[in-house]
């Protein structure tokens, strides 16, 4: 795993990839060569959002508190109060990397499915 701030890859969001990593192409030849990275983990965006990068997974993280409004349209940088959130990252031998967003906060639930009754505990 690579943990990095900015993330090496365009997201669409104009004002934020104005702050992106400085030689991502680069970066990004240089990963597609290493072939045992399983992920690229990166913050500074404050929302969820995937992209290959080499050939690699890269993801940047939710934010725990506020998140970057998503704007396609090159408007003035603003965010939201969407549910805070982490990644969870579970590696297993047998399957590699998986990663898990998992919103924080109290949510109803959970429910089981087969009768639609409350979980205990």
């Amino acid at each position: 795993m690579i943990f990095m701030h900015h993330p090496p890859f365009a997201t669409g969001i104009a004002q934020m990839d104005a702050h992106g990593l400085a030689n991502a192409g680069e970066f990004a030849e240089v990963v597609s060569r290493h072939r045992h990275i399983q992920r690229i983990v990166c913050g500074h965006l404050h929302r969820p959002i995937q992209a290959l990068v080499g050939g690699t997974l890269a993801t940047t993280a939710p934010s725990t508190a506020h998140q970057i409004a998503l704007d396609f349209e090159d408007e003035p940088l603003a965010f939201t109060m969407e549910p805070p959130a982490c990644q969870l990252h579970v590696w297993n031998p047998a399957t590699g990397l998986v990663t898990h967003t998992s919103y924080i906060g109290q949510f109803d639930g959970p429910y089981l499915f087969a009768n639609g009754a409350r979980r205990a505990g």
